[in-house]
């Protein structure tokens, strides 16, 4: 089972689940980033297509998984966006990081950690 631990760090959108993957290429960088502090307190922010914005939440844990729980605020270009997600282990070392919109819209997207040479500072995403 994953600990809280191993959600910190940034990680790369992979796999657009549900929106056109020309909209998540409008981005060279569309990553989710994600800070815990030492009471397992969750700060971080978010960029996927024309979409940036800010995250916090919390952990929840049952008999199976560990789950962050997230509420988000952010811009869709010039519109202001809101809502709530979730994000948690999928498989192996692939994570969902799912968003749904105030105005109904959902987008969920298969993560992987980004992990920095530490000689290049060059990632393997």
């Amino acid at each position: 089972m994953v600990t809280e631990s191993e959600f910190a760090g940034k990680w790369k959108l992979m796999k657009a689940m549900n929106m056109v993957e020309d909209d998540l290429s409008r981005s060279d960088d569309s990553y989710l980033l994600i800070q815990v502090n030492e009471k397992n307190v969750v700060t971080g922010s978010y960029q996927f297509g024309s979409q940036e914005g800010y995250i916090d939440g919390r952990f929840e844990r049952d008999n199976e998984s560990l789950k962050l729980i997230f509420s988000f605020e952010g811009w869709d270009e010039a519109d202001l966006v809101t809502g709530f997600g979730t994000f948690g282990l999928e498989s192996g070392d692939t994570f969902l990081f799912t968003m749904v919109h105030e105005n109904g819209d959902t987008f969920s997207f298969r993560c992987r950690k980004i992990i920095e040479d530490p000689e290049t500072g060059k990632d393997d995403a």
